[in-house]
């Protein structure tokens, strides 16, 4: 058997991921888009449980993935959602000197995920999530 097409292709869906998340914020460069991309698949991760972490990462590409699990402590204390004000306050946080994270960086990367994924894929992640954090993807995908 070859070795999956989604893993051939990681670092070109990891791209396309990264762009689409910096132009769907209006950042310049996938330079400033990485602490947002980080801070909200991390800030997201803080608010699921073992199992809704792990239904949530199996629908995203290799690449990304990577990212979401890097440095998780499963064993940690399940974050309550808070408020939007409050994800993104936190999100911003992560190094925060060099955090250029937009008004809608949590939904821009919502938008970039819906860019390199199936939309089925990308149901079934919405679906690993509590209703909160659903919440803030739900017109990711649908026209304006």
């Amino acid at each position: 058997m070859p070795w999956p097409p989604e893993y051939q292709r990681a670092s070109v869906d990891f791209e396309k991921f990264m762009v689409a998340a910096r132009d769907h914020a209006g950042l310049a460069t996938t330079n400033m888009a990485w602490n947002m991309v980080e801070g909200v698949l991390h800030v997201f991760r803080r608010r699921l449980t073992l199992e809704q972490a792990l239904r949530f990462a199996d629908q995203l590409p290799p690449a990304v993935r990577g990212l979401f699990v890097e440095g998780w402590r499963p064993g940690d204390h399940v974050a309550s959602v808070g408020t939007r004000a409050d994800l993104l306050e936190e999100v911003r946080s992560l190094r925060r000197e060099h955090n250029f994270s937009p008004d809608n960086a949590i939904e821009s990367v919502g938008f970039a995920l819906f860019a390199v994924i199936p939309s089925d894929a990308f149901a079934r992640a919405l679906e690993a999530l509590p209703p909160e954090l659903r919440e803030l993807w739900s017109g990711v995908g649908k026209p304006a």
